[in-house]
């Protein structure tokens, strides 16, 4: 299983313990040992631009937070229609200096600077399976904060090693970043992001490949 959260529906099917193991996919090295690159005033979600991603929830709670100058950023392959949904939805809300669209990234270092340069990390979908862009982020010791499915609540713990909001719940979501921006919350922000970065330790290519081979 990749998922802890998979393994219950497993046993229904009629497997038994001993025939269960759980090894999440990987992510390179390289999000653990790369410099990190300077910080941004500014919120991103990086993943596909589609309905499933539920956006217009991330959107919407950028119209209610309290900083009016932190920027967002959607990052990865749009589906048309979509976006262009979205792009409506910012211009109601008036939000059209504060969010921007940007190409998809695939080369790894780019990838790695573009998650260094915001200060929140969110993913606000509807479900998710194994979120490997959640994992990405929390490697890099960035402050995550993501809907309440089941793939995220099986990586984040709330207020532990992340933020979990309630799905949809746009008001929720713009009360967990404000959270995050208040300089009062400075020491407890700081542990969050070295929980998060240890809590996916276990996410190495290495580590992955270790225990693919013990197994075997």
């Amino acid at each position: 299983a990749i998922t802890n959260w998979e393994i219950p529906y497993l046993k229904n099917l009629g497997l038994d313990n001993e025939d269960i193991t759980y090894i999440p996919n990987g992510i390179p090295n390289n999000f653990f040992i790369q410099k990190f690159a300077k910080e941004e005033n500014k919120i991103l979600y990086l993943g596909r631009i589609s309905p499933i991603k539920n956006l217009q929830v991330l959107i919407k709670a950028i119209s209610l937070i309290n900083d009016k100058k932190v920027l967002l950023e959607l990052v990865g392959p749009a589906e048309k229609d979509y976006k262009q949904k979205l792009e409506i939805l910012i211009k109601e809300l008036k939000l059209d200096d504060r969010i921007i669209f940007s190409q998809p990234i695939y080369n790894i270092k780019e990838k790695i600077r573009k998650i260094d340069s915001c200060k929140i990390f969110v993913l606000p979908s509807f479900s998710e399976g194994m979120p490997q862009s959640l994992v990405e982020a929390m490697s890099r010791g960035k402050i995550t904060i993501a809907s309440n499915n089941q793939g995220n609540s099986d990586l984040i713990i709330n207020y532990k090693n992340g933020l979990l909001f309630e799905t949809s719940n746009e008001k929720q979501l713009a009360e967990k970043i404000n959270y995050c921006l208040d300089i009062k919350n400075k020491k407890e922000i700081g542990l969050l992001k070295k929980q998060a970065r240890n809590s996916v330790l276990r996410f190495k290519w290495s580590k992955v490949i270790n225990d693919m081979e013990r197994l075997f």
